[in-house]
């Protein structure tokens, strides 16, 4: 075995490309991807030809391969929402999984595609450019068609004929014949899974309600996937920009043939737990078990049977988001106590290992958890933590680290310095970023717009990044600060340990 993998993620960003390459390294893995240039940028393409040439070369050098089918087929994530591309171009291109297959039989193939997302928003940055006049309204009209199709409600019927009359016929033609396109390809992809050329298939939902266009599809190809008697090699759930590290870590279990660590979830509030997580269809303790289950592993109602505590920071009423300033008082309340929740998890702490997921808000990490954590656990000795972006995104980072964690000190591995590194970079984006900079940053952009990134909000986050590494993690540095995207919602920077440190 090579102990290689390769990877073609969704996109360049750090937590889609550089997290992944990170996480295998806890495993005495590499993970091998296209340079960030290779992958596109934002709405720009990446060139997928010569992915394909990419891929093909890979076959014969790994033992596995994880493939964004939005990155191969449109060149990315957001490209898949706004392409210009013809079904039939697109499933004649699908014809190279067979193709890797057929060169290298015993290579396992693990696949994710999304379904185009519906966002509630008037925001064009990752749509197409008529999403800035008509996007609340076409989320309204999938939001209350899907929920008139289950309920029949007539309140939902007349809001289907009024959401109609805001947006012209043309606009909704073009975005509803794009996703037609979109969907068939995800179809087709369930075949593929039939006919042997995929080993794996994973259909995550994008920003997603409990009604809509999108999950109307996800129902369909759930019921394609019966159809092909295929359901136990396809999943559906909430999710994106962390299916690749779940696919890993489930690629890496299953290529050492080794056991999947067993999960005991320890929620901060029980009525949190219940709560639906903004962007979700689903209440957060379902969410736990299918990134639980998507790895190939579940969750145990005993420690006894447990194998990893998996803490989870809930919200007390409704998750907050942190970017957006949204529901930010119904988070901190009396329905949950974070400070008890923390002492149960020290208690554990001594049983067996234990990871945390912070998903008390969207977009970073809980205020209040900060700096409780510190003062009342040894955070060197967790296995994992992330508060970052949506809880899918959140709980799959810290399922997968944990079990990869897990993996390696059962395979008696010294990567202990690795798993911190992690640790580090993430407290410092998804708390000092996320949570308390990201929101500075553009309050001082608002005031000099015509500044760049760098000038202002780099400064801002160094010095708070420096003040957390000062009082908990003296040995690490800040290096290379940067934005991939040129905006502010996400940060790119290495967090590496000074020269000299053991």
């Amino acid at each position: 075995m090579r102990r290689k993998i390769a990877l073609l993620p969704v996109d360049g960003r750090p937590v889609t490309r550089k997290l992944p390459i990170d996480m295998a390294r806890i495993a005495d893995w590499e993970v091998i991807a296209p340079s960030v240039e290779e992958l596109g940028f934002l709405k720009r393409p990446a060139d997928t030809d010569s992915l394909e040439k990419w891929l093909i070369n890979m076959a014969s050098q790994v033992d596995g391969v994880i493939l964004s089918m939005d990155m191969l087929l449109y060149g990315g994530l957001v490209p898949s929402r706004i392409h210009p591309y013809t079904e039939q171009r697109l499933l004649r291109k699908l014809a190279i999984l067979k193709q890797v297959k057929e060169y290298a039989p015993s290579l396992k193939i693990m696949v994710f595609s999304s379904t185009m997302r519906m966002s509630n928003n008037n925001i064009n940055e990752e749509e197409k450019e008529y999403w800035k006049d008509y996007g609340r309204a076409i989320w309204s009209l999938s939001y209350h068609e899907h929920r008139f199709e289950k309920l029949g409600e007539q309140e939902d019927a007349h809001m289907v004929e009024e959401m109609k009359g805001l947006i012209p016929e043309e606009v909704l033609e073009d975005y509803k014949n794009a996703r037609a396109v979109n969907f068939s390809v995800n179809r087709q992809l369930v075949n593929e899974v039939k006919e042997g050329w995929i080993d794996h298939l994973v259909f995550p939902q994008d920003d997603t309600s409990e009604y809509g266009w999108n999950v109307k599809e996800q129902e369909l190809l759930r019921e394609t996937a019966r159809e092909q008697g295929v359901d136990d090699s396809v999943f559906l759930y909430p999710g994106a920009d962390e299916v690749a590290v779940t696919l890993l870590t489930r690629m890496i279990f299953e290529l050492e043939e080794a056991d999947v660590p067993v999960f005991y979830p320890v929620y901060s509030g029980i009525a949190g737990a219940l709560s639906r997580a903004m962007y979700e269809d689903r209440p957060i303790m379902e969410s736990v078990k299918g990134q639980i289950y998507a790895i190939g592993s579940r969750t145990e109602e005993d420690l006894t049977y447990a194998d990893v505590v998996i803490g989870v920071n809930v919200p007390g009423h409704r998750q907050g988001d942190l970017a957006l300033s949204l529901h930010l008082n119904q988070v901190d309340t009396n329905h949950r106590n974070v400070p008890e929740w923390l002492s149960r998890l020290r208690s554990y702490m001594k049983r067996r290992p234990v990871a945390i997921a912070d998903v008390a808000y969207a977009n970073g990490a809980d205020p209040r958890l900060f700096p409780l954590l510190f003062k009342q656990l040894n955070w060197r000795n967790l296995y994992a933590f992330a508060a970052w972006n949506t809880a899918g995104n959140t709980l799959g980072t810290v399922v997968s680290q944990a079990a990869l964690s897990w993996l390696s000190e059962k395979s008696g591995l010294e990567r202990q310095k690795h798993r911190e590194g992690i640790l580090v970079e993430r407290f410092l984006d998804d708390y000092v970023y996320q949570s308390v900079v990201r929101k500075e940053g553009r309050k001082r952009l608002d005031v000099q717009p015509s500044e760049s990134l760098q000038t202002v909000v780099t400064p801002v986050f160094e010095g708070r990044a420096s003040q957390l590494l000062d009082d908990w993690a003296q040995e690490y540095e800040l290096t290379d600060v940067h934005y991939p995207w040129n905006r502010t919602f996400e940060i790119g920077f290495r967090c590496v340990r000074k020269e000299g440190e053991s």
